[in-house]
């Protein structure tokens, strides 16, 4: 993702977690959740959307 937008409207840990976020291309995504993780801990990109994407560090952004 390329740029943060919109009012802050959580926090991970010290980050802010933007409402929105907009990619090289112009494309809008709204903030949606935190990732889930599998038993082992890794992240379970099974539990996506259509149109969710996972932005570091374990959000979930959907396509506005």
């Amino acid at each position: 993702m390329a740029d943060h937008s919109g009012p802050i409207v959580a926090r991970l840990g010290e980050r802010a977690v933007r409402e929105a976020v907009i990619d090289r291309r112009g494309r809008r995504y709204h903030f949606a959740g935190v990732a889930r993780r599998d038993p082992r801990g890794r992240l379970d990109v099974t539990a996506l959307r259509q149109g969710e994407w996972i932005v570091a560090p374990d959000l979930v952004y959907r396509k506005a």
